[in-house]
């Protein structure tokens, strides 16, 4: 038995996610035309209408991205540390390790940020989804009690049965304004988060980048100190040393045969 593809799989759950809220705003619909007060909360209930399996498809990116730069850099970083030992000369070494060190702390901040975005796509995409199970759960109330409403119109009690109607409208209505009250307060969260994460504390520094008081540079008086600096001189031959006096020469261990005795 053959196993279907997880890129098949993907597009049917897709297909029927949206084709689930797609029903439920039909049925709200159909409510609504034998139910004149559920018109505003199927017309409200349109309005939250959203991409929410692209919203998992970010969510994967995401988390795929956060994944990769756990291990393919941590295992990149450790080669950079371990297989290129030799060879260096003075305190280059030194310098080297310290230089990955920090990156690594870099892309380790890297995957939080990452990270809390994708939990951030997550929570959004769990919103649209509970807000749509929630009216299913209302949509198979109203169908029922609808039902029965419409069979009680072709009876003596007809009056009763076109005031439960009404009143079931008015139910459904407030029902949605209150899931979509609560749906858009989830959502402002979300997106206040995410606009602080992505640019809201950067955008406030992005003014506030050039020193002020005593640490104000002028860059049009700066120079540059070179007093102590070596002048140019042609790099040396392969194998010998720089010209430049007072330099001390530290290199990596190389063994030698010994010279020979006669």
């Amino acid at each position: 038995m053959s196993t279907p593809s997880p890129h098949l799989t993907a597009n049917f759950m897709r297909m029927k996610a949206v084709a689930e809220a797609r029903t439920v705003l039909a049925g709200l619909q159909r409510i609504a035309a034998v139910s004149h007060p559920m018109v505003g909360g199927a017309a409200l209930a349109a309005t939250a209408f959203a991409n929410v399996p692209g919203m998992s498809d970010i969510y994967n990116n995401w988390e795929s991205i956060h994944s990769r730069l756990d291990n393919t850099i941590k295992a990149l970083l450790n080669n950079l540390a371990t297989k290129n030992a030799d060879g260096w000369i003075a305190a280059d070494r030194d310098a080297f390790v310290d230089a990955v060190e920090r990156f690594q702390q870099a892309v380790e901040s890297l995957r939080g940020y990452i990270k809390t975005i994708a939990g951030l796509v997550d929570d959004l995409g769990s919103a649209y989804r509970s807000y749509w199970t929630a009216l299913a759960e209302v949509l198979a109330v109203l169908v029922a009690m609808v039902t029965l409403a419409l069979a009680m119109l072709a009876t003596p009690f007809a009056p009763k049965g076109y005031l439960l109607l009404q009143t079931l409208g008015a139910w459904g209505a407030s029902m949605i304004a209150g899931l979509t009250g609560m749906l858009a307060k989830g959502i402002v969260g979300v997106t206040a988060g995410m606009s602080v994460m992505l640019g809201g504390k950067a955008m406030i520094q992005l003014y506030h980048l050039a020193p002020t008081g005593e640490a104000r540079v002028d860059f049009t008086k700066a120079e540059i100190d070179a007093r102590n600096v070596p002048s140019f001189q042609d790099p040396p031959t392969p194998g010998q040393l720089p010209q430049y006096g007072n330099f001390e020469w530290l290199a990596p261990r190389r063994d030698q045969p010994a010279p020979y005795q006669p």
